[in-house]
């Protein structure tokens, strides 16, 4: 799984020769790029944590000692807030905001612990945003790699019309049965959407409530340039205080505050703030994407038009009666091949798979009447056989 989760970075980088494609453009913007981004981010905060310096602690004028350093970092740190009702901005120190004299009766401490866990979360999410796509894999095997035999690589061979008949010849005997290919497929896309949406309530709890209406803050601070609750700081400060205990020479226990800066934090912000911005605008992507699903479970004229343009065609009125009886799962079936398959080679195919037999129905309220007596047409032919039965009685 690690193995696979991994090559989704990978997979960025690498060329893609007449790849078989059995998802849509919205779904691989989740677990390609969005992935991408998160393990892409773990590495970059992962090397500031562990490569370079993520805290130093000074106090009475000089850098501490090193284990100092490392309890700061390990027990959090914490800045001091305004406590009066209504107030949450930081407190106004005399240098930085958020650190100062302590006073219990107008203060509170915020403590920040979170910036040990911030390359795990990141992993983490990477990993969520993948498992969509494994589950749909598992479930479609190389279904669509099997069904296409290469016509997708090289639509010039000889044994290309053996190919269309063989994949016509399955539409007709699987016809009816491809419907749980359909609903696997759309329940993966919903859990695009219900993702996404989790990972920022996941990430608001994580910071104490403050990802949310963290890109909205971010908007409002820069219109309105208030440096007394700018969101930046507040959320990521970057110069925090550390209260470190320890015996003193009588055996009583000394406290010992310092000032901590975190530079890894100015990094944190960047990243997070543009994973906020990302996913609003992913969640409307997907939500909007789903909605187009449902409008063509929904609407036979919506699958119609779909698959002429998709497949770069005009249907004819059999084709089109062919496809308004033809069952969601093997619609989707179709459309996958409209991804893959040049105009050509996808029209000859779905002739074969709409026009399997003889016996059409009624014009069943197609939305492109029949326009003249076509010889081809059964059902035109029908109609002028019946017609000339009635003149004749």
């Amino acid at each position: 799984m690690v193995v696979n989760i991994l090559g989704a970075l990978v997979g960025l980088v690498k060329v893609r020769i007449a790849h078989t494609s059995i998802d849509s453009s919205v779904f691989r913007l989740h677990y390609r790029w969005t992935t991408s981004f998160c393990y892409l981010a773990c590495l970059l905060v992962a090397a500031s944590d562990f490569i370079g310096n993520p805290i130093t602690c000074m106090s009475g004028g000089g850098v501490v000692a090193k284990p100092i350093n490392t309890y700061c970092w390990i027990e959090s740190t914490f800045t001091i807030n305004i406590s009066a009702p209504g107030e949450s901005s930081f407190y106004h120190g005399n240098t930085y905001h958020g650190v100062g004299q302590y006073d219990p009766e107008q203060h509170t401490k915020t403590y920040h612990a979170y910036y040990q866990w911030v390359p795990f979360v990141l992993f983490f999410q990477g990993c969520l945003f993948y498992l969509p796509h494994l589950l749909w894999k598992a479930k479609e095997n190389k279904m669509a790699n099997t069904l296409l035999q290469g016509l997708n690589r090289n639509s010039i061979c000889e044994d290309n019309e053996k190919k269309k008949e063989n994949i016509i010849k399955y539409m007709r005997v699987s016809a009816g049965r491809n419907g749980c290919y359909s609903i696997v497929y759309i329940v993966c896309e919903a859990l695009n959407f219900v993702n996404v949406i989790g990972q920022m309530f996941l990430l608001d709890r994580f910071f104490g409530g403050a990802f949310i209406e963290y890109g909205l803050k971010i908007i409002n601070f820069d219109l309105n340039d208030d440096e007394a609750h700018d969101p930046l700081a507040t959320t990521f400060p970057r110069v925090t205080q550390c209260s470190f205990k320890k015996f003193g020479a009588s055996g009583t226990i000394e406290t010992r505050e310092s000032l901590c800066i975190l530079p890894q934090n100015i990094l944190n912000e960047k990243v997070f703030i543009l994973m906020w911005f990302w996913f609003v605008i992913l969640a409307t992507i997907t939500a909007m994407h789903l909605v187009w699903r449902i409008v063509l479970m929904a609407s036979p004229l919506a699958r119609i038009k779909w698959i002429e343009q998709r497949g770069k065609l005009a249907t004819t009125p059999k084709v089109e009666q062919g496809l308004r009886q033809l069952p969601l799962g093997d619609y989707f079936l179709l459309d996958i091949m409209a991804e893959n398959l040049d105009a050509i080679t996808f029209k000859d195919i779905l002739l074969g798979c709409t026009t399997n037999s003889d016996e059409a129905g009624a014009n069943n309220g197609s939305y492109r009447p029949f326009p003249t007596v076509d010889d081809d047409d059964p059902v035109s032919y029908k109609r002028q056989m019946e017609a000339l039965s009635d003149t004749a009685v």
